[in-house]
This record gives structure tokens, sequence and C-alpha cells, in this order.
């Protein structure tokens, strides 16, 4: 499968746009402040199959591909932590 990301920069917020072979989905996402650089919101568990045409296993294979290829694409030495709503990308250096 191949799996890529695109960005839509809106000043301090903007769009992750993920795609596969089966599916094209946005992301919101707003800049953080101090050693939060940026929150990617994300459907809930309840949300996921609704609103990214994808199935609930394989939620976590599609998050952590965002998470990681965001911050190789944006965000070199940060981290990142995962939650039923959001991806947090955080500054290694601070936590």
């Amino acid at each position: 499968m191949t799996q890529k990301l695109e960005y839509i920069n809106q000043g301090r917020s903007g769009y992750v746009i993920y795609k596969d072979n089966e599916t094209e989905f946005r992301l919101f996402f707003e800049f953080g402040d101090g050693n939060c650089i940026a929150i990617i919101y994300v459907p809930t568990i309840n949300e996921w199959t609704a609103k990214t045409n994808k199935s609930l296993s394989e939620r976590l294979k599609v998050l952590t591909f965002i998470a990681e290829q965001s911050i190789n694409d944006q965000a070199p030495n940060c981290i990142y932590e995962l939650s039923d709503s959001c991806i947090e990308i955080l500054n290694k250096s601070v936590k």
C-alpha cells in the first residue's frame, strides 16, 4: 500500500491530508505552544470508519504513519504522543 501525506498550512493551523491506494481524508491541525509543537486532531474510535473509510483494525497503523511521517516532513527531532482524539507532536529536547 502506498501511503503519503500532503499539508495545507493556513497560518497557525491547517490540514494534514492522508492518501493511500484506497482512500483520502483530511485532518485539522494547529500549532501548539511550549513543548507542544503541533496537534493533529484525529477521528475517535467511534468516528474512525465513517470519517476515514478505513477499518478500525487499520487505525493504529494509519495514525502511526501520520505521526511519524509528519515528524519526518515537518518537525525533525520531535516525538509524538497518540491519544483517542489527537496526535501531539512534542519537542524531544524538552520532554
